[in-house]
Formats: C-alpha cells, structure tokens, sequence
C-alpha cells in the first residue's frame, strides 16, 4: 500500500504582509516551508482544536480557531492571526465585509484582567483584556472601533476555545 502525502500550498495575510507556505505531510512527519526555509515537523497528536508537533528537537502544543478565511493559530504562548488569499489575488471573505466585532478566546485559559465594561466605546486594537494559557500572558483587542455591547467573560474565569468574550457593535 502507498503512503499517502499530503501537501498544501498556501497563500497567506498576516497584517500588511503576503506569504506563501507548502505543507507536506507523510504520516505525521513533514515539513514546512515559508519563503527559503524549511522546517521539520513530527505531529505527536491532534483533536478538533490542535494537538502537539515536535519541531527542532522540542515539543509544542497549538490551537487553531477558523472563523471563515481567518485563522487564529496559538503555539507557544505566541498568537498568529492569518487570513487566507483566495486564488487570483483577491482576500477572502474577512476583507470584503467588516470585521467582526466579536472577540473570542484562541485557546483556552483563564481571563486575568478584563480592561472594559460594556457601553464602554473602545478604539480598534485597543487592548480589552489579558487571557493566561500555559504561564503566559496574551492581550485581546478590538478588532474594530466601536461600542461594547456584550461582556461574556470576567476576570478569574476558565475559558474555552473559540468561546465568545467579547461583542463589539462597529460605529
């Protein structure tokens, strides 16, 4: 029986910045190239959120949140927000709508300090509150000026993947 690979060629946004990357897997062994470099990786497991990989010799845990074309990838303490170019160019369905206004947890953890109430207009990229997951530290922001109108969450509270925080209405 042959093995079977498995290889994605992506295009995408992270801020102001394109990139390409292919992903190649056999078995949960791969690699991952972005630009000139290529990367290792081993997946010692995966559920419907993330799972673990050993990369250069070390274990890492990650989780992926997708709303749409946008993907909110955790590992390591360190947040990526990625959107996905669709072919010929064109942004998916994140650049051609407003963004949404609601602000969900990209892993799951403990809110440390929420920063505001609701009614409480706010700035796009304003800090709103600071998550723990694992010892570290990740500040939430406004994806988009507006108005508070739903608090989901207070501080000291265990929090989900994906779950709901925050709601933004844009004005």
């Amino acid at each position: 029986m042959a093995d079977v690979v498995t290889r994605r060629d992506l295009h995408w946004k992270s801020g102001d910045k394109d990139f390409q990357l292919r992903v190649e897997e056999r078995d949960g062994k791969g690699s991952l190239s972005i630009g000139n470099r290529e990367v290792s990786f081993f997946v010692l497991s995966r559920n419907e959120h993330g799972g673990w990989f050993t990369m250069d010799g070390r274990n890492h845990e990650f989780f992926v949140h997708q709303n749409d074309d946008e993907f909110v990838v955790w590992i390591g303490g360190r947040t990526y927000r990625l959107e996905r170019i669709r072919k010929g160019g064109s942004a998916g369905k994140a650049s051609t709508i407003p963004a949404s206004g609601e602000i969900r947890s990209p892993m799951p953890g403990k809110i440390l300090r929420v920063d505001v109430k609701e009614g409480d207009t706010v700035a796009e990229q304003q800090t709103l509150l600071i998550m723990e997951s694992m010892k570290m530290e990740t500040p939430l922001t406004a994806p988009i000026a507006g108005k508070v109108i739903s608090m989901r969450c207070h501080a000291g509270q265990a929090v989900e993947m994906g779950e709901i925080l925050i709601v933004i209405e844009g004005g």
